[in-house]
């Protein structure tokens, strides 16, 4: 007790020291707090835009469907199974889809397109498509609709309400069907806008004589974090039943290894952080122990061990480094507060849209800062600080009381 008692005494004593050690280390902490919610929220955005377009947090797939991708291969019993899945997690919102790759054909020209066949209510649920409809409508219950790309609209030299016929593998020939033009979107990604379309969910089953079966059905959960939870959840259910259950990682590779690699970047950022703060921490704790060579001297004559300076030092530590901590959090908080509300829009500086692993980023960044790793940042930020005494702390024991007090 009187160790802490000397060593808020001296916190107070040298009180602009305090406070300059104590911002610096907040600082660091709050700009912390603030490009993880920032890198955070663009990657979680990434996610769910990959998820929602394109598979799901969750899926189930015909054995092998991933590395072959056959449209005639379906999900047995995929009523069935779609109601057992959304049973099991009855938090996640259940979506159908057939894909297929065809040939889409207008009286001017013809494209090879990836369709996907779709439920439209529910297929806007969770991905953005609908939104990027720039002329005409989504599709609405119409089985002869057909939304395309603004590129690939161009391309067949096709406008709202014109004719196309997709042609595609059937069950044993050529199948091929009258579409007309219901909307165009742009997302601004040549790969969405110039080779990709849906049309309603029956009309591709109809195309592939697949009766009421699916290629895939996923799950979209809440939150991304809750994806390995909820496979294991799946897995366990139907063991036995003769599909893949796979995350969303192994649904889209590509995206999982392009958020890796940021994942990665975003550590080494995190570690260079660190290091100045630290090498910030032991500098200053550091010449706080210079400074006070002669009050060491006295404290040494008078009876106090090595050891005894040695926790005096520590001690500051651990009071500075909690003070700032709490701190620091109070400034990460402030800081992601215009990401939670309103975000940041870099678009002035870099397009309204950018290309990331083929999907179109709006670049408006929103924050997402997990209260995990705010605690998690904010302990290992104390922890830092008193690691970062150890030395000085090492110093202040190896004193010499003669040379102390010797010292201007």
């Amino acid at each position: 007790m009187l160790t802490i008692k000397m060593a808020l005494r001296n916190l107070r004593r040298n009180l602009r020291r305090s406070i300059i050690t104590a911002s610096a280390i907040s600082l660091g902490l709050g700009l912390l707090m603030f490009s993880s919610g920032g890198t955070d929220g663009m990657t979680n955005r990434m996610i769910e835009k990959g998820v929602g377009g394109s598979a799901g947090h969750v899926v189930i797939q015909p054995p092998d469907w991933q590395e072959e991708r056959e449209a005639r291969d379906t999900v047995p019993g995929s009523d069935a199974v779609a109601d057992k899945l959304g049973a099991t997690l009855p938090e996640a919102f259940i979506i159908k889809r057939v894909f297929l790759d065809g040939l889409l054909t207008s009286p001017q020209a013809a494209m090879g397109v990836s369709v996907v066949g779709v439920e439209p209510e529910r297929e806007a649920r969770v991905s953005e498509i609908d939104e990027k409809i720039i002329v005409g409508t989504y599709l609405d219950g119409d089985g002869r609709g057909i939304v395309l790309g603004k590129t690939l609209a161009e391309s067949l030299d096709v406008e709202l309400g014109d004719k196309v016929v997709l042609m595609t593998q059937g069950e044993d020939d050529l199948e091929s069907r009258l579409f007309r033009v219901k909307g165009i979107y742009s997302f601004g990604v040549i790969e969405l806008d110039g080779s990709y379309a849906q049309i309603e969910l029956a009309s591709a089953q109809e195309l592939l004589s697949l009766g009421g079966e699916v290629n895939q059905i996923s799950a979209h959960l809440p939150s991304a974090r809750d994806t390995e939870a909820a496979t294991a959840t799946v897995q366990a259910a139907f063991t036995g039943a003769g599909v893949d259950v796979l995350p969303w990682q192994r649904a889209l590779p590509g995206l999982a290894e392009y958020v890796a690699a940021e994942q990665g970047e975003i550590y080494v950022m995190y570690f260079i952080i660190f290091f100045m703060v630290g090498l910030g921490i032991v500098n200053t704790v550091l010449m706080s122990v210079m400074e006070r060579l002669r009050e060491f001297g006295v404290m040494l004559s008078l009876g106090a061990t090595p050891g005894r300076l040695a926790r005096l030092v520590l001690t500051e530590a651990v009071l500075l480094g909690f003070l700032a901590s709490l701190l620091g959090v109070g400034f990460g908080l402030l800081f992601n507060w215009p990401l939670w509300t309103t975000g940041i829009d870099m678009s002035a500086m870099v397009g309204e849209t950018v290309e990331v692993s083929g999907l179109a980023m709006d670049m408006v960044i929103y924050g997402d800062l997990s209260a995990a790793k705010t605690l998690f940042f904010a302990v290992f930020t104390w922890g830092l600080t008193v690691s970062a005494a150890f030395y000085p702390a090492y110093k202040a024991a190896t004193l010499k009381p003669v040379e102390c007090l010797q010292h201007q």
